[in-house]
């Protein structure tokens, strides 16, 4: 009995390789990690002059033309140590891409998040886009304007969100 399970088993691993190698829209994915400064916070009073900068790291997979689904971890912070807050999201992503190769890919990108920190957390949601200029095959610079928005009692420093400018690399 043994002996029939293992071809069997080979059989079957061949036969879907081979016809995914066959499907025209296989799954692709990237990784990305960025900085950025916070370029402007809102419903609540100016920060306070200091470090005001978001950075974290986030993956993708795209699963139909374009599409796909992703998550993020990240970290904002404006002004002091004490105005900082984690956050973790995952984004539902659309990148243009074109029949043609193109090394510039426009995306937008949008979901639900959680900040937490400084003692507590509330959720939210996060959108915007941005573009990944592919300067090698696996290799793109990243640029992305997002907006945060809190929705709870916790509140990023006497603010409910921010918008951050955010620079990085993207891999795939």
């Amino acid at each position: 009995m043994n002996r029939l399970v293992a071809p069997a088993v080979l059989l079957l691993v061949a036969s879907v390789r081979a016809s995914a190698g066959n499907v025209d829209h296989a799954a692709q994915g990237q990784v990305y990690f960025f900085v950025g400064p916070i370029a402007a916070t809102y419903a609540g009073p100016p920060p306070n002059w200091g470090l005001r900068i978001n950075t974290g790291l986030g993956g993708e997979v795209h699963f139909y033309r374009g599409l796909g689904m992703g998550a993020e971890v990240g970290y904002a912070r404006s002004g002091s140590i004490y105005q900082s807050v984690g956050i973790g999201s995952v984004d539902l992503a659309y990148h243009f891409v074109s029949e043609h190769s193109s090394r510039i890919e426009p995306f937008a990108i949008g979901g639900p998040s959680v900040y937490f920190g400084n003692g507590g957390h509330t959720t939210g949601f996060d959108f915007g886009g941005g573009l990944n200029y592919w300067v090698q095959k696996h290799v793109a610079i990243r640029f992305e304007i997002r907006d945060h928005a809190h929705i709870g009692p916790y509140e990023f420093p006497g603010r409910t969100g921010f918008v951050a400018f955010r620079f990085g690399v993207t891999f795939r």
